[in-house]
This record gives C-alpha cells, structure tokens and sequence, in this order.
C-alpha cells in the first residue's frame, strides 16, 4: 500500500493494538502506527474485500499475500468519542498465515526498543511456555 489507511490518520495517544500475530498487546499512537506500516509493507497483492460501520466501530476485511502465503485479515476499529480510533484489532487467517505474518513482522521490529523476542513467533528455539510466560508478564489490554 502507497498510503496510510484511513485508520492511521487520526489515532487516540493511547491507542491500543492487538491481534492474532502478537502475544500481547501493544499501546500508544507511534508504536501502533510503526507496527501496523510493518505490516502493510509485508502485504503483496492487498485486495479490500468488504468494510462495513457499526455504531462505534468500523469493521473491514481484505485478502493479501504474505511471503507466497494467502492471508485473509479482518480489522475491527473502535471509534471513541472524540472522532479517533481508541482500539484495533486485526485477525489474521489461516494459522499458517498468521504465524508467517508474526515471524515476519518479529524480524522487521527485532531492533526496536521495548519489543521482546516472545512477543512474535520464532520457529527456532520458541517453546509454547515461552509463549505462556509473555503472555501472562504481559496482559490483555483490549
């Protein structure tokens, strides 16, 4: 994608990330913007399927490839009172795209301060405990 999506252009300072390629979730308008164009710089072939307002939230789903993999994505994005988006979530299927997605984008945000090595999946050396560990040091925010 050339451009920012629509959701990147007016974020809450607190905005609050999470989705099926993390261990966790991420806070804060820099960072979710950083992670999310990390992730849109590893879509090829990205094809908007269907998007959709309920209320307070805004829902889309889109098709993309990822490293020769189909990926199918459903974001859903709350709007808060002040017209900026305060919560996404991004779900990714298949299994097998969603770990491909995760391990990419780990290695693309490996140097970035703040970000553990179990935040992502590694095929290498990653046991489900590590997984656990994090996910229990780092608790669900949405």
């Amino acid at each position: 994608m050339s451009q920012d999506p629509w959701f990147l252009r007016d974020l809450a300072p607190d905005v609050v990330l999470a989705g099926s390629v993390m261990n966790g979730s991420l806070r804060g308008a820099e960072a979710v913007r950083a992670q999310i164009r990390a992730v849109l710089g590893l879509y090829r072939e990205f094809t908007p399927v269907w998007e959709g307002e309920f209320g307070d939230r805004r829902m889309n789903e889109y098709t993309a490839v990822v490293d020769g993999r189909p990926v199918t994505g459903v974001g859903v994005f709350h709007i808060n009172d002040q017209g900026q988006v305060d919560e996404i979530v991004v779900n990714h299927r298949p299994l097998s795209a969603a770990l491909t997605v995760s391990r990419l984008l780990g290695e693309a945000l490996a140097g970035d301060p703040g970000r553990d090595r179990d935040e992502f999946y590694r095929p290498d050396g990653q046991t489900y405990e590590d997984l656990i560990r994090y996910a229990e040091t780092h608790g669900r925010e949405l």
